[in-house]
């Protein structure tokens, strides 16, 4: 070996251990090790295992006693003064996710419990001062920093933090609506995988079962969906940034404070969320620290969708209408009643950052499948609506697509590619059987909360109702 190669490998020696003493000096500069708390794993792997229905998963959300205490006297609090429960306050959990192939441990993740009304009080006490626990919609927070000190080596790890690639994750599970679960299990998960299928942009979603470690006690917390959510890093994986890496306007739409009808009256429920209101049109980014009071992306498309002559004429540049046309169709199949269709209510409004043309993206698919608390008017779990939107009071977006000839056309087409392609009710088993084969005997066999039993209902009755609806409608 001559002198100038052991030089270099001399040199090359050296920048590795100065820069391996850099790392461990940032990690360990207060004498904590922070590694732990470091997700260095392949996440897109994990990612895509997360969301295949076809693999099993498990979640243990472990909880210091003394926080899960703190966690229930707040949210008995807020019921107490303001009757519910929506605290919305983080607290420290560490993370342990299984599935067939890996396991891992999360620490110090931010968990909260979610939504307005499937949001319970997670423990209470009968009558014999015994506990009684109670499934509840949640969250995870990945890079949530609790109080720690701003500027330290922990907190700069813990806000940047991502599992599974994401920055959270949402759990719902299994609602009863008068007096029946959805006993299949899957639809709504199902819905996001047609929706998928249909080349509509939306959430990933999966299933898995839930345990909760509080203290020493383990509880059997049941079946859950598994949501990804609509945020920051959702828009970067599906939409692109100008030069200075920023995103346009996203608003959530929820019938909140009102109807989400995209109606020219808007100006009461146009805002930014707070601790005091939530808005049915919520701007979700960009909100300059809460501050932003100008909305014109929303306002000019709202007043374009009410203007029927000029949407005739600029449809291509007001929305990505193929999308949307393909929603509808693909959305009035699965027969969610919660849609914006049928109830103003469960989207998603994004305006890109350069055209302002809007892209729709809905959430909240658990009424689906002929199951769920919104019926059509004859009763018939939404078999037998009208393929044509002929209600009194139309959602302006929607009224204005179904006055174009060509968009009509156009919606006319999909109804018919996916009933051939995608609407199949042998797809569908396919993934119940799976599912039932995986789930059902630990559910029942550890005594899970919630619904424990896997059972077809009504499903295949309604696919034939449908289809059947549906071809006798088209022209």
């Amino acid at each position: 070996m001559n002198l100038a190669l052991k030089r270099i490998i001399l040199l090359f020696l050296l920048c590795v251990t100065i820069a391996s003493l850099t790392v461990y000096g940032y990690y360990h500069d207060d004498g904590t090790d922070f590694s732990k708390y470091m997700n260095v794993r392949d996440q897109s792997d994990d990612y895509d295992r997360l969301f295949d229905n076809y693999n099993f998963k498990s979640f243990t959300i472990s909880f210091e006693e003394e926080v899960f205490d703190e966690m229930i006297d707040n949210m008995q609090a807020h019921f107490d003064e303001y009757g519910d429960y929506i605290d919305n306050t983080m607290y420290p959990i560490d993370l342990t996710y299984r599935d067939a192939e890996t396991e891992f441990t999360v620490y110090e993740v931010g968990f909260r419990t979610k939504s307005t009304t499937s949001r319970n009080l997670l423990r209470t006490f009968d009558w014999r001062d015994r506990e009684v626990y109670h499934q509840t919609t949640f969250q995870l927070q990945f890079n949530e920093t609790f109080d720690y000190e701003d500027g330290t080596n922990f907190k700069n790890l813990l806000k940047t933090r991502e599992v599974f690639n994401l920055e959270q994750l949402n759990f719902t599970y299994s609602q009863m609506y008068q007096s029946d679960y959805d006993e299949t299990m899957i639809s709504e998960v199902y819905t996001h995988y047609l929706y998928k299928q249909a080349d509509i942009l939306v959430a990933n979603a999966s299933v898995g079962i839930v345990y909760l470690q509080i203290g020493d006690t383990l509880v059997s917390y049941g079946f859950f969906t598994i949501i990804e959510p609509i945020d920051s890093e959702f828009l970067k994986d599906n939409f692109k940034s100008n030069l200075a890496l920023e995103y346009g306007d996203l608003y959530k739409v929820t019938d909140v404070l009102g109807e989400g009808t995209l109606s020219l009256n808007y100006e009461d429920l146009l805002g930014i969320n707070d601790d005091t209101i939530r808005y049915t049109y919520s701007l979700r980014n960009n909100s300059l620290d809460g501050e932003r009071r100008t909305h014109e992306n929303f306002i000019s498309f709202v007043e374009n969708i009410n203007d029927l002559e000029y949407f005739n004429n600029n449809y291509e540049d007001i929305f990505d209408y193929d999308m949307f046309a393909r929603y509808l169709a693909i959305a009035f199949l699965v027969g969610n009643t919660d849609d914006i269709r049928y109830n103003d209510n469960n989207y998603y409004l994004y305006f890109d950052v350069y055209t302002n043309k809007m892209s729709f993206i809905p959430f909240d698919l658990d009424n689906s499948l002929g199951f769920g608390k919104h019926l059509d008017l004859s009763g018939n779990f939404g078999v037998d609506y009208s393929i044509y939107y002929n209600l009194d009071a139309p959602n302006s977006l929607v009224a204005a697509f179904f006055s174009v000839t060509e968009l009509v056309s156009l919606y006319e087409t999909y109804l018919v590619e996916f009933t051939d392609d995608i609407f199949v009710y042998s797809d569908f088993l396919s993934m119940y059987n799976e599912n039932k084969e995986m789930y059902e005997s630990l559910l029942v066999d550890e005594s899970h909360l919630g619904n424990k039993y896997f059972d077809l209902r009504n499903i295949e009755w309604y696919y034939s109702e449908k289809l059947s609806n549906v071809s006798s409608q088209l022209p």
